[in-house]
């Protein structure tokens, strides 16, 4: 009597799993931005992105037709987020420096270069980014201008939206250096604007 066969059982990364639609999107979205910060925006295609969440490329096309439908998403979540996270900022006992701090954050700023990097070579986001993201400087300079009103030295030396985009603009200009591996006078400048932050918020070099 022949033995019997197996029963065959399907690998638990190939099984068709059902997950709500924001789920769905949200592993599309993380997946695209893990493969951004880690390997650049060129890395992001719907056929990585399946591979890495094991979902078929047409599911992703569902939600996202086109590649630049994607990146328009990703870049509306970080902003969202980043907006979120000032509530947070506004509250902490030195705010200017958990703006900054936060900024600093690696993979955030990460991000932000890679979507500067994207734009310049997909032109037709350039305006999509760019409402988006003054947006969010907007919000950035509201949360420094109410901690202005009490700093010493900032009304008199620089604006608040001048403050607002210097941050951002070290905190991106090191990430991007720092992953090819420069990190010269990476140091000295954080130091720097530690010093400054102190003399904006407590009035004292």
């Amino acid at each position: 009597m022949a033995a019997k066969e197996a029963e065959f059982v399907e690998p638990e990364h190939t099984r068709r799993i059902r997950r709500d639609p924001e789920t769905t999107r949200a592993l599309i979205l993380d997946a695209a931005e893990r493969l951004m910060v880690s390997e650049g925006y060129a890395a992001v295609s719907t056929r990585r992105i399946a591979q890495e969440i094991g979902l078929n490329a047409a599911t992703i096309h569902y939600y996202y037709p086109a590649t630049d439908d994607l990146f328009i998403a990703l870049h509306a979540r970080m902003t969202e987020r980043s907006t979120a996270d000032l509530d947070a900022i506004l509250a902490a006992g030195d705010p200017l420096r958990a703006l900054w701090e936060f900024q600093s954050n690696w993979a955030h700023s990460a991000l932000g270069v890679e979507f500067i990097a994207l734009s310049n070579h997909r032109k037709s986001l350039q305006p999509v980014l760019a409402e988006a993201t003054g947006r969010a400087r907007a919000l950035q300079e509201a949360a420094v201008r109410r901690v202005a009103e009490t700093a010493p030295v900032l009304p008199d030396v620089v604006s608040p939206l001048a403050l607002t985009t210097i941050l951002v603009a070290i905190t991106r200009t090191l990430a991007n250096e720092e992953r090819v591996g420069i990190t010269t006078g990476h140091e000295d400048v954080r130091k720097a604007v530690d010093w400054v932050l102190t003399v904006v918020s407590q009035g004292k070099g």
